[in-house]
């Protein structure tokens, strides 16, 4: 069908769709430990690790180390690995430097696809994919998808038959390096018909075309925003990085464009709703058919779908954030006698936690989109580490489903980072987000490569919280009022929370500033399980505060903490939010 050879707005793997704008070559050291330049290099839609030309003699245990290490150093990031051609294969005792590439990416449960250099034929590829079957047959089908760069004449001209022979092929990189190597010429002169043949290829097979990466960093002279824009010009919407820097270039011009966006948006629903074609009323010249208006609407679906799923963003940390927020949390719970107010307040490990998960609710892109926040899950913060140190806030998204209603729940993994990007606080978010009209992969699920905990995460409902307090003991229970509009305001203002929910006549109160009325100021050791906000919280409004000892469930040996509860209701018994957390008193 036609309609099946449209460019491919997003790169699949076996079980999702991924944002690829940006493909970024590691270093074969970057993955040992968070550097210098880990902030750009998490804003690329792809990390590569690689075992062939980048990889120089005798490093290719540091870049399997680096890649077992990817989680920790790239946490939930998307990865592709490259590995060895199959005419540098060396075979040894229990199989060979390719199998031995494999197997450890393969582990890697956040490799999403297997890169192939130096393809020429359809045997080159099957030879790789027996390779893959042998240490899991499942791989393919079930979790991950290929790769191949096109870099050689004779892959060039069987591009075809591997694709169509070859479905667990996903994307196909123009090698244009080596392809000009081997023809010996300036790569400016052959480039857009290399392109060209690539691309053609790539449609007729519904994969998606990568562009080679400029061969310098290209920044002050303006090289790599020439070429990724050539790219683009080309059809291309992706494109091969080799520094981290030019993440940001990238992404932007592989991204529609804002103003088009909002043009195009004017002009797709009469034709949407009509179909109308012809020559518009007294233009003169402004033809209106399907060739247009479908273009003007892939247009809008590429961006509903980047803008719907990047999956990365991080925002700095700043010093009028951290000197303000600890003082307007502090002045809402002195309303109910809890810590004191003032700049010089006294830190308690309620009051750190507070801050840390106030900052995870400002990295959030899309929050004029906001309807709800259902709460938060597996809050950590790392041992004797203060918010005074937070410099950055990571978040990533890690699934989506869509309601019944047509809204979005998005969960999201967020850290909070010192200025070495080490983690001082790390925690999952969920909202309810307003879907986007043209976003066609709302409802992915849960990403592969997560824990089954995380990818099976159920909801505390009121009724599963209710037969839990049959199994507690309450051990303490209090009248609390909720903060006032003056604080509200002042907090949203702080934070820039432009959400319509927190600004309407009866504004919903904030969900740090919603949990700061729970009454647990004097617990130590605090570790949240699971906070869950099950109604709008509203200013100036009586509420009672309860905590529990939950009976029978487990604790790790040697730990000297207890399972507890806290739950919010009004005065009618109306649960408003409750919280599952480990604590000593």
């Amino acid at each position: 069908m036609a309609s099946r050879q449209m460019l491919q707005s997003l790169l699949p793997s076996a079980r999702m769709k991924h944002v690829a704008r940006s493909h970024l070559f590691l270093h074969p050291k970057a993955g040992l430990r968070r550097n210098g330049f880990w902030k750009e290099t998490m804003q690329s839609d792809v990390l590569v690790f690689d075992f062939q030309d980048g990889c120089p003699p005798g490093m290719r245990s540091t870049v399997a180390e680096g890649l077992g290490l990817a989680h920790i150093t790239y946490p939930n990031m998307k990865l592709s690995v490259r590995v060895t051609e199959l005419e540098r294969d060396e075979t040894h005792e229990s199989g060979s430097t390719i199998l031995d590439e494999l197997s450890v990416s393969m582990k890697q449960k956040q490799v999403y696809w297997i890169m192939l250099p130096m393809c020429d034929s359809v045997d080159d590829v099957k030879e790789y994919i027996n390779m893959i079957n042998y240490i899991d047959p499942s791989w393919l089908t079930q979790h991950g998808g290929l790769q191949i760069i096109c870099e050689t004449p004779l892959g060039l001209k069987n591009l075809q038959d591997i694709l169509g022979n070859h479905k667990e092929i996903k994307g196909v990189i123009a090698g244009g390096g080596d392809y000009f190597r081997f023809a010996q010429c300036e790569n400016n002169l052959l480039l857009p018909q290399f392109r060209w043949d690539v691309l053609n290829a790539c449609l007729c097979h519904g994969v998606v075309p990568i562009d080679s990466p400029p061969l310098a960093v290209g920044l002050e002279c303006g090289l790599a925003e020439r070429h990724f824009q050539s790219a683009h010009d080309s059809g291309f919407r992706s494109g091969v990085l080799l520094h981290p820097l030019q993440t940001k270039i990238a992404n932007n011009i592989f991204s529609p464009c804002p103003d088009k966006v909002e043009e195009y948006k004017e002009e797709i629903y009469p034709w949407l709703e009509k179909r109308q074609t012809g020559y518009k009323l007294n233009s003169g010249n402004d033809f209106v058919g399907p060739p247009h208006m479908k273009q003007k609407h892939w247009y809008l679906k590429h961006h509903d779908n980047i803008r719907g799923k990047a999956t990365t963003h991080i925002e700095s940390v700043d010093d009028t954030v951290l000197s303000r927020v600890p003082v307007l949390l502090s002045e809402a719970k002195s309303m109910n006698c809890g810590f004191e107010g003032g700049e010089d307040t006294n830190t308690t490990e309620f009051l750190n936690t507070l801050v840390m998960i106030s900052l995870s609710t400002t990295c959030h892109p899309r929050h004029n989109d906001l309807i709800a926040n259902l709460g938060f899950s597996n809050v950590k913060v790392s041992p004797n580490k203060s918010y005074h140190d937070a410099r950055y806030v990571s978040s990533q998204i890690i699934g989506r489903r869509q309601t019944s209603s047509g809204h979005v729940i998005v969960t999201a993994k967020v850290q909070i980072l010192d200025e070495s990007h080490q983690t001082l606080c790390e925690l999952e978010r969920r909202l309810v987000e307003r879907k986007l009209e043209f976003d066609e992969n709302a409802d992915e699920g849960m990403y592969s490569h997560l824990s089954e905990d995380l990818k099976n995460h159920k909801r505390m409902t009121v009724e599963r919280v209710e037969s839990m307090i049959d199994q507690s003991t309450l051990i303490e229970s209090k009248s609390i009022k909720s903060v006032s509009t003056g604080i509200h305001y002042q907090y949203c203002d702080l934070l820039h929370l432009d959400a319509p929910l927190h600004h309407v006549e009866e504004p919903t109160v904030p969900s740090t500033l919603h949990l700061s009325h729970h009454a647990l100021d004097d617990f130590e050791n605090l570790s949240f399980k699971n906070i869950t906000f099950h109604a709008p919280m509203k200013s100036g409004v009586e509420y009672i505060a309860t905590t529990y000892v939950v009976r029978d469930m487990e604790v790790e040996e040697d730990d000297d903490s207890t399972w507890h509860l806290s739950v919010l209701r009004d005065g009618e018994g109306k649960m408003f939010s409750s919280a599952l957390f480990q604590a000593s008193v």
